[in-house]
């Protein structure tokens, strides 16, 4: 401010010394005064040469960029900070002393804290404690302070290895509205299977339990007999069927969680073929293929045998009618993880079915009750795995293949 003001009143002088140099010039050189005029035009001279280089100065002060006073760190600081205020997922860290950080303005509102979670959730810590978790994160409900209510969060940790004191990452996406619409469908669907397949047992046993009724009133018993008595054997196999679906749907809503523990993968394999062979004998052939080393994996182990056989059994029913059936149980050990696939020479699946066969009660073989599959993927989940068909591939020998990742 003062060198602009100093400029300015400099400026001013020079500009009035000059038009008084231009105003006395004339009188003076008419009066003879020659050395008094030359003189003036030394002085109005300077003048002129002082204000060109008054205005090159200031043009080189407005050409030069002035120095900011946020340092190119400190700017890429409030840029970061201004992306991840407007990410829509709360973002959490967690520090090299243990404490837990609000990363971005979501979860500053969700946790209602400016930095430091002075008390966090106890649902988050203990996640957090536990010494392994999967790579799919894990389901937690946490209060929302916008709703005072529980909603379900899915959390994904990634690991910091402690750059800029940071030892993890933590982001929680909102998935209830998300759950709630699947639970909905999934209730729907639910209704929709138990309703026909109760409806289709009842049918028939009310209309033949009419007959037998009928029947027994008949005056002619010798004619009578027979139908009653093939009336009865069809009340019986159907309510016998009723009871059947009723035993599968237990059997799926009473699954407990896994009681997981360590168990050698060749021993899980091996004694799985044991019980597999005891039901089809040689009639279908198992090939079994195991891994080279010695695996270790934690599983309810009893789980993992049902989902296996639910798999092999599915697998001997689809090649049971081929010439030269044969079924194999395979183990694949990839980057730490497990896999058990099991592959049949069947008559194969049609891809747009790969997801529907694992539905509740969904069953495209003849007296097939639809649990087997849906139990073994229910079982696999619980163990944070994942279950599903992959597609054949040109000229192999297996129609179907079912991929289980531990």
């Amino acid at each position: 401010m003062g060198f602009k003001l100093h400029t300015a009143s400099a400026t001013l002088l020079r500009l009035l010394g000059l038009v008084a140099v231009c105003l006395l010039l004339t009188p003076v050189w008419q009066r003879g005064l020659y050395a008094t005029a030359s003189l003036l035009v030394c002085v109005g001279a300077g003048c002129i040469v002082s204000l060109v280089a008054t205005h090159v100065d200031l043009a080189w002060r407005m050409q030069r960029s002035e120095p900011s006073v946020v340092t190119p760190t400190d700017r890429e600081k409030l840029r970061n900070r201004a992306l991840l205020d407007h990410a829509p997922v709360p973002l959490l860290y967690r520090s090299v002393d243990g404490t837990l950080h609000a990363a971005n303005r979501a979860a500053r509102r969700l946790f209602k804290t400016e930095d430091r979670l002075i008390n966090p959730p106890g649902e988050l810590l203990a996640v957090l404690h536990e010494k392994r978790l999967s790579s799919e994160g894990r389901m937690i409900r946490l209060h929302s302070s916008a709703e005072s209510r529980l909603r379900m969060y899915a959390l994904s940790i990634g690991q910091g290895a402690g750059v800029g004191g940071i030892v993890e990452y933590l982001a929680l996406t909102d998935v209830e509205a998300g759950l709630q619409a699947a639970e909905a469908q999934a209730l729907r669907d639910l209704l929709q299977i138990l309703s026909h397949e109760i409806m289709n047992s009842l049918t028939p046993i009310v209309s033949l339990s009419v007959t037998a009724e009928e029947l027994f009133t008949d005056a002619d018993r010798a004619t009578s007999s027979p139908l009653i008595r093939e009336a009865l054997i069809t009340l019986r196999r159907r309510a016998e069927g009723l009871d059947k679906f009723i035993r599968g749907y237990r059997e799926l809503a009473r699954l407990p969680p896994p009681d997981l523990a360590p168990v050698a993968l060749e021993v899980l394999l091996r004694e799985t073929q044991t019980l597999f062979q005891a039901r089809w004998g040689a009639g279908v052939p198992l090939d079994v293929c195991l891994p080279s080393t010695r695996v270790l994996i934690r599983v309810d182990k009893a789980q993992i045998e049902q989902a296996l056989l639910n798999l092999l059994n599915n697998a001997a029913e689809a090649c049971a009618g081929q010439p030269s059936p044969l079924v194999q149980l395979v183990a694949e050990v990839s980057d730490g993880a497990a896999a058990i696939l099991v592959r049949d020479n069947g008559t194969g699946l049609d891809p747009s079915l790969h997801e529907e066969i694992f539905h509740p009660f969904v069953s495209f073989k003849e007296n097939g009750n639809g649990v087997g599959l849906s139990l073994a993927r229910q079982i696999v989940l619980g163990h944070g795995g994942s279950l599903g068909v992959e597609a054949p591939e040109p000229e192999s020998l297996w129609s179907t293949t079912f991929r289980i990742r531990l």
